[in-house]
């Protein structure tokens, strides 16, 4: 399952949600949502926080990251919109 995202996808994503997506409050705090995927980062800046169709991926140190998700459905969507928003 670890290998199913690639951790440069997310931080390309998460790049872009930040430069081009509106600014919102996050459980994790201060956060950019841009596109139906809202990100944010740890307080410390070690952990980058992702949140769309029902899934939550946190990327940690060294790239390595977690999904928090009901099925591989629900990641099947959160990658292809992972897509989506870095080809547009």
């Amino acid at each position: 399952m670890q290998n199913l995202i690639d951790a440069k996808l997310l931080m390309k994503v998460f790049s872009k949600v930040e430069q081009q997506g509106v600014m919102v409050d996050t459980p994790f705090g201060k956060g950019f949502e841009l596109d139906g995927m809202t990100i944010a980062s740890g307080f410390d800046g070690y952990d980058l926080y992702f949140v769309a169709d029902e899934v939550t991926v946190t990327l940690g140190f060294h790239q390595k990251y977690h999904i928090d998700a009901k099925d591989e459905e629900h990641i099947d969507r959160f990658i292809q919109r992972l897509k989506r928003i870095e080809s547009h």
